[in-house]
């Protein structure tokens, strides 16, 4: 299957707005009481992504009622709807079902369904050794360190030019040590031959990479051999591949609609005085 083959995709909810403006983190009204919560997301998102993988592998992605929060509030996730879920004003967001907390943050959300029964369980089978699970972490903590505050520079803007070509080369250098450390545990995955929660956090990301790197930075190829082999293991994976579908939709559509000739890439790329293949 190629990278940008797409499987169908699930459907985001949408909550209205007369809904979202009751939803307060006193106040959730859930329609069934085996719900986890609402989870704050958009397809595109790979930092909502991540979350999406774990609860499928999970099976508590039936769980959670996911609402898109861009247009279910006034002011989108900078108003003060979505600001009282979540003051940091970034998806993804969770609040639980019966109102009494909410949580932001990608990776908490995910150690938060990795603490209920299911999660146990399935930590149970992967990562399994000291040195496995350390390399997962390691692998969670770069990417969220080191990739997440530049990513941007692939499709945000209007950016300064020696900015964006600087971050790019930043990426490089921090995609080659995930290569590093995809090969440091022998198996498809990071931490061997199953995926855990590392695989969920770098995969998203990688799809970016993928349809972005190429296409519009002109890079031969992505990223190397260990993260390959992991992002096709990942493809094959059904809650991967069906994740996989939701960002890519999301690629998709702001290719259409020419987003990155409007944020600049377009353009600062054509600057050969910088660097932008690796």
């Amino acid at each position: 299957m190629s990278a940008h083959a797409r499987l169908p995709s699930v459907t985001h909810v949408r909550a209205s707005r007369a809904t979202a403006r009751s939803t307060t983190t006193r106040t959730i009204v859930r329609a069934r009481a085996d719900a986890i919560g609402v989870l704050y997301d958009v397809p595109v998102s790979n930092n909502g992504a991540r979350c999406r993988i774990l609860a499928r592998w999970l099976n508590l992605y039936e769980k959670l009622e996911l609402v898109d929060p861009t247009s279910a509030f006034d002011g989108g996730i900078k108003g003060a709807d979505f600001a009282a879920i979540n003051p940091q004003m970034k998806m993804p967001a969770l609040a639980l079902a019966d109102g009494s907390m909410t949580f932001g943050e990608s990776e908490v959300i995910n150690q938060y369904l990795l603490d209920s029964p299911e999660g146990r369980k399935f930590l149970e089978t992967r990562g399994t050794t000291p040195e496995s699970r350390a390399t997962g972490a390691l692998a969670t903590r770069t990417h969220d360190l080191y990739i997440g505050p530049i990513q941007g520079a692939m499709y945000r803007g209007p950016m300064d030019r020696a900015t964006r070509a600087a971050q790019v080369k930043e990426l490089k250098r921090q995609l080659d040590e995930l290569e590093r450390l995809a090969g440091r545990v022998e198996g498809a995955f990071i931490c061997g031959d199953e995926p855990t929660s590392a695989d969920a956090a770098v995969f998203p990301t990688l799809i970016f990479c993928e349809f972005l790197l190429p296409t519009y930075f002109g890079w031969t190829e992505a990223f190397g051999p260990n993260l390959r082999r992991m992002y096709e293991a990942m493809m094959a994976d059904e809650a991967g591949r069906t994740t996989a579908n939701e960002v890519l939709g999301g690629l998709e559509a702001w290719a259409a609609a020419g987003r990155f000739e409007k944020v600049g890439v377009v353009e600062d790329v054509a600057d050969d005085a910088y660097r932008w293949a690796y």
